[in-house]
């Protein structure tokens, strides 16, 4: 009995596996030993790169039923940002206090639900007065950030990336620091109004507890501190940066663009998405919006051109290594893989992918937020009877998304072009991947990655050796996912509602 229930629960995935094996046997036979290595290889890489924007949006479209179409920008926004801060992250810090200023403020909102839940107030003004407030914070960020030369701090990356300057002669902000300490001052008092607008003043319904206003005015009092550190060393941080190690500022780069795009993620749920869980086309117009706002905004910061990020060392000697053992020693820029010679950064792709997999179903199998997650999507009013806020794990959950996908682009950034377009494709294939997989199973997602990979990498080598037009590979991916709901309408590794 036992014997019978594993073969079929596991249907699916020893279908897969079973097919694949086939088509290996017969592509071995009929290509040659060079050509289907090399093919799979590239197969893999690009199955990786799918998995990585899909790992995301797994969790957001198909946990929490969001249809977030900007997706994609998050990895084209990870990739930017990352690439900012490997070549020159003076953007980067230049930016990093005013943005710490204005967090600072808004954790004071339970702090004002404290303070003004039990004002007395006429029901006109209690209604209009947070969206006053709102305005005159939005107001205040204004006029906090006029005359800020964004773009002269954005060009640092890319004059480091397009000539043979020295990127330390590029690294400082030129602003006087005495403008500067104001214009964080205005930031602070524009989060502070905005927290006042959303803790409603005179709201008898909303209570806080003393230990969240405690909190609450510690983890101002913290950042308020960091912001201080960071306004001062604005100038220095950039150029200690520099003078690491490229490997070290590197996986530097690739934690700094996960958390960015984490970080973005996290204010784009709160401001746009929370209000529309139960409009789900809204969603699809505010996050095409959103994308397209995000494509332009980054064409106007970096201009619309398409950069190439510097391989690291690890990545970059010259010469090949006879086996992967030798490339620890040698750090070639290619590695023979079964008499292949393949690049080891491509091997890098596929490995993050596969640790991005593994964390990821740690995350959610054994851990206590993976539990609450899974049980969140299932009952969310019994989880929030047990006193757990399934509002802020759903905003985690998106913020682990944004991040997964930001990580996803900073790792591509080595390996195809840093452009404004670089997240469109390859959230369309997200997309694809998630449906052959399964609304919200992330193994499904990373199973639909490596058959679009394959898939690809297969279709664009017949295409060329048969002269085919090179849409057949594309529309490959298209019919896979056809073939895949024909013949279970919920995905591979989906389950009917």
């Amino acid at each position: 009995m036992i014997q019978r229930n594993f073969w079929r629960d596991n249907a699916a995935l020893l279908g897969v596996v079973l097919i694949l094996a086939v088509l290996g046997v017969v592509g071995y036979t009929s290509m040659g030993q060079t050509a289907f290595v090399r093919t799979t290889l590239s197969g893999l890489t690009l199955g990786a790169l799918f998995f990585m924007v899909a790992a995301g949006l797994t969790l957001i479209f198909g946990l929490m039923d969001v249809l977030n179409f900007a997706h994609g920008a998050m990895f084209m926004l990870g990739a930017y940002l990352g690439w900012q801060f490997f070549t020159n992250p003076t953007f980067l810090f230049g930016l990093a206090p005013l943005i710490l200023a204005l967090l600072a403020g808004l954790l004071l909102a339970p702090l004002f639900v404290w303070l003004f839940g039990k004002v007395e107030l006429p029901e006109a003004v209690q209604k209009s007065l947070p969206g006053l407030l709102g305005l005159a914070g939005i107001l205040v960020v204004f006029f906090a950030a006029r005359g800020l030369d964004i773009l002269d701090l954005a060009k640092t990356a890319m004059v480091a990336a397009m000539t043979a300057a020295d990127p330390l002669a590029e690294a400082s902000p030129q602003e006087a620091l005495s403008i500067f300490w104001l214009r964080t001052a205005g930031m602070f008092i524009a989060g502070a109004l905005l927290a006042v607008a959303t803790s409603r003043p005179g709201d008898k319904t909303r209570t806080v507890h003393p230990d969240q206003v405690r909190r609450a005015l510690i983890g101002s009092a913290v950042m308020v501190v960091i912001t201080i550190l960071a306004t001062l060393y604005r100038e220095a941080a950039p150029r200690a940066v520099l003078m690491w190690d490229a490997n070290l500022r590197f996986f530097a780069a690739l934690l700094v663009g996960a958390l960015l795009g984490a970080g973005i993620g996290g204010a784009i749920e709160i401001t746009l998405i929370r209000p529309l869980y139960v409009r789900p086309i809204y969603q699809v117009i505010v996050t095409l919006g959103l994308a397209y706002v995000l494509r332009e905004v980054i064409q106007l910061l970096w201009q619309p051109l398409a950069y190439q990020m510097s391989r690291p060392p690890l990545f970059s000697q010259p010469g090949k290594a006879e086996n992967i053992f030798e490339w620890f020693r040698t750090s070639s820029v290619t590695v023979d893989v079964l008499g292949v010679t393949f690049p080891s950064y491509r091997l890098f792709i596929i490995l993050l992918g596969v640790l991005m997999l593994v964390a990821l179903a740690l995350l959610m199998n054994y851990t206590r937020l993976g539990m609450v997650i899974r049980a969140g999507v299932q009952d969310r009013q019994m989880v929030e009877a047990l006193g757990i806020n399934v509002q802020r794990v759903f905003t985690l959950v998106f913020m682990l998304g944004a991040g997964l996908a930001a990580l996803g682009g900073i790792g591509a950034a080595p390996f195809i072009p840093v452009q404004p377009n670089m997240g469109d494709a390859f959230q369309l294939q997200a997309f694809i991947v998630v449906v052959i997989g399964g609304m919200g199973s992330y193994g499904g997602a990373a199973i639909g990655a490596l058959l679009l990979g394959l898939a690809r990498a297969f279709g664009d080598y017949l295409a060329l050796k048969y002269s085919l037009s090179p849409a057949i590979a594309e529309a490959s991916t298209v019919i896979i996912m056809a073939i895949v709901l024909l013949v279970r309408p919920a995905g591979l590794f989906g389950r009917k509602e």
